[in-house]
């Protein structure tokens, strides 16, 4: 395949450039995701080495339907000098709230989990998720019928099987992140995790169709110490649930210190993850965000939430 150019011949970075330079897109999805039906722009192998040219130093690889541990051990080794963090995704097809299924995962080198998506009550009542699964999954389709996973009880309290994979995830050091729960269950899930050392939360995408969460609901979140996630997804013309203008306007509320910005994205229209960070990023300098607060965003936070002793080094250097 031809060599995807970023900049043009002889030019030096511009400040987009530089924002994605050792960012981790720490919301990432590969193909095949969901079915060989749906289709992305390139094969897992190619986008990372897009991803590498333009100067990010990882992914957070992400399935709504599988744990990403093997795909992720077989592209470590396709792709040096790159590095791809495995994932679980609590939907029904692990198990659900399955400790197991967590433990098995971890112990393959996942480093994040995320709490369901299409199995999440919540999005089957808003028809987000689990209705485009649908259409691609025959027994997903059956299951939208059914009340879906809840994380809390009637009275608010987190469940016994969901303390379990929490349990699970302190013990080998994940970040949990809430995927499309409700916003209550999420501030919940938040509280409860400090009872079990997790040190880092992330709220997953709140201002999504998947979450429709309030402003006050992420304030709750970040006086958790939650981090906020804003998804380009979220941001794109077909996908547009928030102008990128109100995203930055959130972000400047709760400070850069508490947010991230991913893709989460898996279509064939889509442009390579790197290329979309890149023009999300300029987007946000337009919008007056300096450059610091975007290479947090894009960099020291989602290395934080992975526990890297070290930041990843920008290509151009320290700036």
């Amino acid at each position: 395949m031809t060599e995807l150019q970023f900049r043009s011949p002889g030019s030096g970075p511009s400040d987009a450039d530089l924002a994605i330079e050792g960012a981790i897109d720490f919301h990432h999805h590969g193909y095949p995701e969901v079915s060989f039906d749906l289709r992305t722009r390139l094969e897992d192998a190619d986008e990372i080495e897009h991803c590498k040219n333009a100067g990010l130093s990882g992914i957070v690889l992400k399935s709504h339907v599988f744990p990403t541990v093997g795909r992720a051990y077989l592209l470590n080794k396709a792709v040096p000098e790159f590095n791809i963090y495995p994932s679980i995704t609590l939907n029904p097809a692990v198990g659900g709230f399955n400790p197991l299924s967590v433990e098995s995962a971890a112990r393959q080198g996942a480093r994040v989990l995320f709490f369901p998506t299409w199995g999440a009550a919540h999005d089957r009542e808003r028809g987000a998720m689990s209705k485009f699964i649908a259409k691609y999954l025959k027994r997903a389709a059956n299951l939208t019928n059914e009340p879906g996973l809840r994380v809390t009880d009637a009275h608010g309290t987190v469940l016994p099987e969901v303390c379990e994979c929490l349990a699970v995830a302190a013990e080998h050091s994940m970040a949990v992140c809430t995927g499309h729960i409700s916003p209550e269950e999420s501030i919940a899930l938040a509280q409860r995790a400090k009872d079990f050392g997790i040190k880092h939360v992330v709220f997953s995408h709140p201002d999504s169709h998947s979450v429709g969460a309030s402003r006050e609901h992420i304030r709750d979140m970040v006086q958790l110490d939650a981090i906020c996630e804003f998804c380009t997804l979220g941001m794109l013309p077909a996908y547009q649930r928030i102008s990128p203008a109100k995203a930055y306007e959130i972000m400047s509320e709760i400070t850069s210190d508490n947010a991230i910005i991913t893709t989460d994205y898996f279509f064939d229209w889509n442009p390579p993850a790197a290329e979309t960070l890149r023009m999300l990023a300029g987007t946000f300098l337009s919008l007056g965000m300096n450059l610091a607060d975007l290479r947090k965003m894009m960099r020291d936070n989602p290395a934080r939430l992975l526990g890297l002793e070290s930041l990843p080094c920008p290509v151009h250097g320290s700036h």
